[in-house]
C-alpha cells in the first residue's frame, strides 16, 4: 500500500491517481490531493477564490440569520429570506464545496474513508433539510418550523478551505526550500570531449567525463580531482564557511563553488546520485514520511469515519423519537456530531508543521532524514 504525500491516506498502488514528480512516483487518494502535489500555485489561488467565495456569502447569512432568529429584523419574511438564502447558497454547497464531493466519490472508489465524507454529508444535510423547508410552503405544505441552516453549511465549507489554504501556504513555503536546494546545481557543465571542451547540459554529464571547472563557477557534478588545484566553498554542504583546499585526487562536490583555480574534475557520480539530489531526496522523504502519531490516525480513519456516521445517525434518532424533539433540533446535532468529529487540527497541524519544520531547516542547512522521534 502506498500513502497519499498531502493527505497520508494509504492508497492501493493499482490506482489511477498517480503522478511522476522529479523521477519518483506519487500515489493520491483523490483527484484534489494529486492536483495540490503536482501544481500547488494553482491549488493555492484556487483555494483562495474559492475561501473568499464561501466567507463572502456565509458569514453575511450567519449575520442575517442570526438576527432574524433573535428577532431583530426581516420578522414574518421568512418565506422570501430563505428563498434568497438558498439563491446564495447553493454555489457555495456545489461550487466551493465541490471538492468534498469529489473526494467523498474517490474514498468510495478507493474503499475507504476521508474526512471529506463528514464535510460532504453534513453540510448536504443541513442543505437539503434547509431546501425542503425553503420549498414545501411553495408548494402549499405548511411547516411548523421554518428554519433553515443555510448560513451554517456556508460557513463550515468556507472555515475548512481556510484552514486548507492556510495548510497549502505552508506547504509553499516548505517546497521553495527545496527549490533553493535544487537552484544551486548548475545547468550546465564545460566537458572534454575528443579533446575539445563543450558545453552540455549537466544532465548530459556521465561517469567518467573530464570536467573544466573555472575560478567563480560551482562544480556540475560530484568527482575527483585530476588537475589543478583550488579552494572550494563547501559550506552548503558541510556549513564551514572557510574554503577547504582540494588538490589532485580529493573529492569535489557537485554545486560546490571554486573559488580561485582552475580544475579538472573526473565525474564519478551524476544525476540522481550526486550529494546534492541525494540531499534533496533525503529531505523530500522526510516530508512525506508519516509520524507516528499520523500513523496511528492512519489506522483508526479506516473505522473512525463510519463510527462517526453512525453516532450521528443515531444522534437523530434519539433526539426524534426518544426526546421527541423536532426534526430540525435533531438535524443540528446530527450535523454537529459529524462536523466537530473531524479533527481537522490534526490533519492540518500535523503533516504543515513536518513539512515547514524541514523545509525551513534545509533552507538553513539542517537536514532531517526521518521524523520517527516526532509526534
Amino acid at each position: 500500500m502506498a500513502t497519499d504525500p498531502v493527505c497520508g491516506m494509504y492508497v492501493d498502488e493499482g490506482t489511477h491517481l498517480t503522478a511522476l514528480v522529479r523521477g519518483r512516483r506519487y500515489y493520491f487518494c483523490s483527484h484534489t490531493c494529486m492536483e495540490a502535489f503536482t501544481a500547488p500555485a494553482k491549488e493555492i489561488a484556487r483555494l483562495k477564490r474559492l475561501t473568499a467565495l464561501s466567507l463572502g456569502i456565509g458569514l453575511p447569512l450567519f449575520v442575517i440569520g442570526f438576527g432574524q432568529g433573535v428577532g431583530w429584523w426581516l420578522a414574518g419574511l421568512e418565506g422570501p429570506v430563505n428563498l434568497a438564502f438558498f439563491v446564495l447558497a447553493t454555489p457555495v454547497q456545489f461550487v466551493a464545496g465541490w471538492r468534498f464531493y469529489h473526494g467523498t466519490w474517490d474514498a468510495f472508489r478507493n474503499r475507504s474513508a476521508n474526512m471529506d465524507v463528514l464535510i460532504a454529508i453534513g453540510t448536504t444535510a443541513a442543505w437539503a433539510y434547509s431546501a425542503i423547508v425553503t420549498f414545501l410552503p411553495l408548494a402549499g405544505v405548511s411547516l411548523a418550523d421554518q428554519g433553515t441552516y443555510y448560513d451554517t453549511a456556508a460557513v463550515i465549507i468556507g472555515l475548512i478551505l481556510l484552514g486548507k489554504y492556510f495548510e497549502e501556504l505552508a506547504k509553499g513555503r516548505a517546497g521553495d526550500a527545496i527549490r533553493k536546494l535544487m537552484d544551486l546545481a548548475p545547468r550546465t557543465a564545460h566537458v572534454i570531449r575528443e579533446g575539445s571542451e563543450e558545453e552540455v547540459p549537466v544532465e548530459l554529464v556521465q561517469v567518467d567525463d573530464r570536467l573544466v571547472v573555472r575560478p567563480g563557477e560551482r562544480i556540475p557534478v560530484d568527482g575527483t580531482v585530476v588537475e589543478g588545484s583550488s579552494a572550494i566553498d563547501e559550506s552548503m554542504i558541510t556549513g564551514e564557511s572557510i574554503p577547504v583546499e582540494k588538490r589532485v585526487g580529493d573529492t569535489a562536490i557537485g554545486a560546490t563553488i571554486n573559488k580561485s583555480g582552475l580544475l579538472r574534475i573526473r565525474a564519478t557520480r551524476v544525476g540522481a546520485d550526486t550529494t546534492l539530489n541525494q540531499i534533496i531526496k533525503l529531505v523530500e522523504d522526510a516530508q512525506v514520511a508519516r509520524a507516528p502519531i499520523q500513523r496511528l490516525a492512519d489506522r483508526v480513519a479506516s473505522v473512525f469515519v463510519p463510527a462517526v456516521v453512525l453516532i450521528a445517525s443515531l444522534t437523530f434518532l434519539v433526539w426524534k423519537f426518544v426526546y421527541h424533539d423536532s426534526i430540525a433540533q435533531s438535524l443540528v446535532f446530527f450535523i454537529a456530531v459529524l462536523i466537530i468529529a473531524c479533527p481537522c487540527a490534526l490533519g492540518i497541524a500535523t503533516p504543515a508543521a513536518i513539512m515547514v519544520g524541514t523545509g525551513k531547516g534545509a533552507e538553513n542547512g539542517l537536514l532531517i532524514s526521518s521524523n520517527r522521534g516526532l509526534g
